[in-house]
């Protein structure tokens, strides 16, 4: 069961993130002429589509080749999956004209709990990893991209975190879109962790098809960082980004609620 659900998922997530990326792509195209370059279209091309490419190779090789999925990896996908499925709902809604994002006024219940389910859950994960046998040292080559994704993910997750949380009084409530970009990149750096701590116990051969997808995804993730960061700091203006978040109404033609930092997915 956890074998058929890791892989079926995972391929659903690969089927969203490319989803996202042809969606960037399409934008990026129809805007060319009249706008020019987008490095915030060209960093989600790049980025999602490589995260899509991964979830596609994982998955195929789950279901079709009997890869053996562990608990640790089910866990880290099934939290992410919601939050990412949200996202690219909104996102496509967003690429059709609609609003693309939903605000909540105040701190629900569910949105208060975020910080103390999180820390629980990677409190266990942490405990999972502390308390394992048999890695392998000699494993680590074979590992260490998606190692290094964990640390690009989880950076690309403090940004996020650290403009909602800026966002949220001025603005008295959360960006739905917001909320989930902030729990896909942390989940998206322990799904990474997960998968290099089963490369490095042996339990997940090392393939070619995942090594260079990997490898192909740490710089499109390092790209992402360096426009999110430069349009933070205002090295330059970019037409595919967002400004500060304001209820109903959408900022720099994208839908409300995007956060200020990140890129525009579409």
């Amino acid at each position: 069961m956890t074998v058929t659900s890791l892989g079926f998922l995972n391929v659903v997530l690969g089927l969203v993130y490319n989803g996202v990326a042809v969606m960037a792509a399409l934008d990026m195209r129809r805007n060319w002429r009249t706008m020019g370059f987008s490095h915030a279209s060209a960093a989600w091309i790049a980025m999602a589509s490589t995260c899509g490419a991964h979830h596609l190779v994982h998955g195929v090789h789950i279901l079709g080749e009997g890869r053996a999925g562990g608990a640790f990896d089910l866990a880290a996908v099934l939290v992410g999956f919601p939050a990412g499925v949200i996202w690219f709902l909104l996102r496509l809604e967003a690429f059709f004209g609609g609003r693309g994002d939903r605000f909540v006024s105040g701190t629900p219940g569910w949105v208060a709990t975020i910080p103390f389910a999180s820390g629980i859950y990677l409190g266990v994960m942490l405990a999972i990893v502390a308390g394992a046998s048999g890695i392998s040292l000699a494993a680590l080559p074979s590992a260490l991209p998606n190692l290094l994704l964990v640390l690009v993910y989880s950076t690309i997750g403090f940004y996020l975190v650290r403009t909602q949380l800026a966002n949220r009084k001025p603005l008295g409530g959360w960006s739905v879109s917001g909320i989930a970009l902030a729990v896909i990149f942390p989940t998206c750096a322990l799904m990474h962790g997960a998968y290099a701590y089963y490369v490095t116990t042996g339990r997940y051969a090392a393939d070619a098809h995942g090594f260079v997808v990997d490898w192909l995804a740490v710089p499109a993730g390092i790209y992402f960082v360096w426009v999110v960061q430069a349009l933070y700091r205002g090295t330059f203006r970019d037409w595919n980004s967002t400004g500060r978040a304001v209820p109903g109404a959408g900022v720099s033609g994208t839908p409300a609620g995007t956060p200020a930092e990140v890129p525009a997915a579409v």
